[in-house]
């Protein structure tokens, strides 16, 4: 009842969850959206702000180019422009009073000046200029088109302070070639003008300012607080857009930034209001959305409640027919839940996948044992011979890289018409394609004595193994013994797939003749061919010859048959996968694993790859050791317990007295060191040295494997390795010895 409860608590959970996060993700869309719009409005607003600030100026603009057209064309100071003549007379003084007239009535304007055909005739300076300043403002009226009126200008007053003003001007040069005849200029004082651009109310938290193409503030409003950002400024001139806004974060809090660029004065016009202010509409729909969420949650909660209730009942039971499928009872008793029911799914998948291997073996030896009737069908295929009475080979052809799904029946299929093609003339070719990636070719003499020259006929597979496979994959070839007599066609089959175990421990070479075979050496690898590699892992100075020892090794044992060369492999990479787990949680099962793992390796380049990962696992647990404390007590005792572990009088005591410490104090050091209590470790060493030898020395009954290992007693030895492995030391021997047949 517990397990339905909790079975019906994660749907309830699940739903409500998926609800909660829906509900959740729509509300924060919803603010965005809102936010959006809003951001959008205070943008908009402040773009209408800025376009009546640019309207003023140009009105501003147009009042002083007026003054200086009407100013211009009065007769009395166009006389005075073209004669230089400053002799007083009323009308003379009557337009010049005019001119002071616009200084005193509009304060932004600071001076005029009138100039002649070659210099100066008259001025009036509320802000003095320095004189270079002066000299320099007349060659600018002399040289500039009305065209070019206004100009913004860098000028120097009298006590030598810089000053940018804005200069209108007039003079008849409408073209550049135009002859001066002298011009009447204004400056207006930015600074003064600016108290007549911007108007801002108390409280108002947006600033306006006016730049120039160079990023200079020229006018703003009232800059309370810091000055404006220089790289908020070079980003907007930096702009090819003549509206825009952002949302600009420098140092201080982030600030929303609008802009309008005026062509015709080459001016920017822009706000800069803080972010919070103008997404602060959005504040007084916050309770309403958050009561809005809770509510829905609530509802999705309700919903969420029924629709558990309903979809649990037809979920329970098929939960519950899985179980029954896969007939493990134990998990019936406890079963529905999600992960029993996964579990058992999992099973049933091992269990259809080994059905149907065995259904492909079947298929295979159907073939090989029936050698009658229509070659090359698929499904079930019968197998014939070429000449009665003449020799016979068999290929075993596996696909040792596969590319993408398919590619390995393509390959396979490809590889099999190079052997027909290269064949032709010799025999006929059976083939069988018993698994994905793997196929089995029987090559039967066309006549008797076709395959003649056997140094011819084995160039021919050589040359065939050559051509295949296309980049980056690689098949393996294992050719069995010729043969006359089909009796042998199941032996041939399997000196052919043995021919396979030996392509792992060669480089580069991907085929293996059954006859090379049976001269190897069959005696076991001795222990001084492993010492090169195991040295190079001990001492971290020789870590960088792994590669090479590894290397050697494999050219070693390629010397000897399959089965002693993959235990001394075994020997070793199990000693290594020791090193490298000792004191971590990882914790080796034991020497058949690696037996196993080798022993379904098929190409050279992941066996070498998986031993040298072994030794750098292993080398780096040395180093990190030797790090921390190279000679430590605890080490010291786990080193003599390596080497007497098979002695029935080792005790915690015993040792405890040789090192002079107390056993209390000793089994704690080797307990942190080897995450194991003293007799659990001691324990562990023998089973595993009893794994070893139960699979290396079949000659040895079990009341001698217990007695070389360090137990007094057989029965106790059966006792702790079933309890350990599962099995008794008798039925993991067994096991062994039929892995191996198959």
């Amino acid at each position: 009842m517990g397990k339905k409860k909790k079975l019906y608590t994660r749907f309830f959970i699940s739903l409500t969850t998926i609800s909660v996060c829906c509900i959740l993700v729509l509300a924060v869309v919803i603010f965005y959206w809102y936010r959006n719009i809003s951001i959008a409005s205070v943008n908009k607003a402040n773009q209408n702000v800025l376009l009546n600030t640019e309207t003023v100026f140009i009105n501003y603009k147009e009042i002083v180019q007026n003054y200086t057209m009407d100013f211009y064309a009065n007769p009395n100071i166009n006389a005075l422009m073209m004669s230089g003549d400053t002799d007083w007379s009323d009308q003379l003084y009557s337009a010049l009073s005019q001119i002071r007239g616009a200084l005193v009535v509009n304060q932004y304007l600071e001076n005029a000046y009138i100039f002649g055909v070659k210099e100066p005739v008259a001025m009036f300076e509320n802000m003095p200029l320095s004189p270079s300043s002066k000299l320099e403002l007349s060659q600018l009226m002399r040289n500039s088109r009305i065209i070019e009126s206004p100009f913004l200008w860098k000028a120097t007053l009298n006590n030598g302070a810089p000053v940018t003003l804005l200069t209108v001007f007039y003079n008849d040069r409408a073209f550049a070639d135009s002859t001066y005849y002298g011009a009447v200029a204004l400056t207006v004082n930015l600074s003064k003008l600016q108290n007549n651009l911007f108007t801002q109310t108390d409280g108002e938290a947006t600033r306006y300012a006016v730049l120039d193409a160079n990023a200079t503030v020229l006018m703003h409003s009232a800059l309370s607080g810091n000055p404006l950002d220089s790289g908020m400024l070079e980003k907007i001139v930096a702009s090819s857009a003549e509206r825009g806004s952002f949302v600009y974060k420098g140092a201080g809090e982030p600030q929303l930034i609008t802009f309008v660029y005026s062509p015709g004065d080459k001016l920017w016009f822009v706000s800069e209001t803080s972010y919070k202010d103008s997404i602060r509409d959005i504040s007084s729909a916050r309770n309403l959305m958050i009561g809005l969420c809770l509510a829905l949650i609530l509802a999705a909660s309700v919903i969420s409640g029924l629709i558990s209730r309903q979809i649990y009942k037809p979920i329970g039971r098929l939960f519950g027919n899985i179980i029954h499928l896969s007939g493990n009872e134990e998990a019936l008793k406890t079963g529905g839940d999600f992960d029993a029911a996964s579990q058992e799914l999992e099973i049933i998948g091992v269990k259809l996948d080994q059905l149907k291997k065995e259904n492909h073996d079947s298929a295979l030896m159907r073939w090989l044992l029936s050698p009658r009737g229509a070659p090359d069908n698929r499904d079930n295929p019968n197998m014939s011979l070429g000449s009665s009475g003449g020799a016979y080979c068999v290929c075993v052809l596996e696909v040792l890289a596969e590319g993408p799904s398919g590619d390995a029946w393509n390959i396979c299929n490809e590889v099999i018409q190079q052997i027909r093609t290269e064949f032709s003339a010799l025999a006929e070719v059976q083939s069988f394609l018993p698994h994905e990636g793997s196929a089995v070719l029987i090559l039967s003499e066309l006549n008797s004595g076709s395959f003649g020259d056997y140094t011819l006929y084995r160039s021919k597979w050589e040359e065939t193994a050559t051509l295949f496979p296309p980049s980056g994959i690689r098949c393996a070839f294992g050719i069995s013994g010729l043969s006359v007599d089909l009796s042998n066609l199941k032996p041939k089959y399997n000196e052919a797939a043995e021919c396979l175990q030996y392509i792992k421990f060669h480089n580069k070479q991907n085929i293996i003749f059954a006859d090379d075979t049976i001269h190897l050496n069959s005696s076991p690898v001795p222990e001084s061919t492993l010492e090169p590699v195991l040295q190079a892992v001990r001492l971290p100075e020789q870590g960088v010859h792994i590669p090479q020892a590894v290397e050697r090794l494999l050219a070693v044992v390629t010397s000897y048959r399959a089965e002693p060369a993959t235990i001394a492999l075994s020997r070793l990479a199990f000693e290594l996968s020791r090193t490298a787990e000792l004191n971590s949680e990882a914790q080796h099962s034991g020497f058949l694993d690696d037996y196993q793992r080798i022993w379904q390796i098929r190409s050279y380049d992941e066996l070498r790859s998986w031993m040298e990962a072994g030794c750098y696992a292993a080398l780096a647990r040395i180093s990190a050791m030797s790090a921390v404390q190279t000679r430590s007590i605890a080490a010291e005792a786990i080193c003599y317990i390596r080497e007497h572990y098979d002695d029935p009088r080792l005790s915690l005591n015993a040792l405890a007295e040789k090192m002079s410490l107390s056993p209390a104090y000793l089994s704690r050091l080797i307990a942190d060191e080897v995450d194991s209590s003293f007799p659990d470790f001691v324990n562990l060493l023998r089973l595993e040295q009893a794994q070893l030898l139960l699979v290396t020395e079949l000659g040895m009954d079990i009341q001698e494997i217990a007695g070389k290992v360090g137990y007094n007693s057989s029965t106790y030895f059966t006792t702790q390795f079933k309890k350990r492995y599962g099995v008794t030391p008798s039925k993991w021997r067994m096991n062994h010895i039929l892995l191996h047949q198959d």
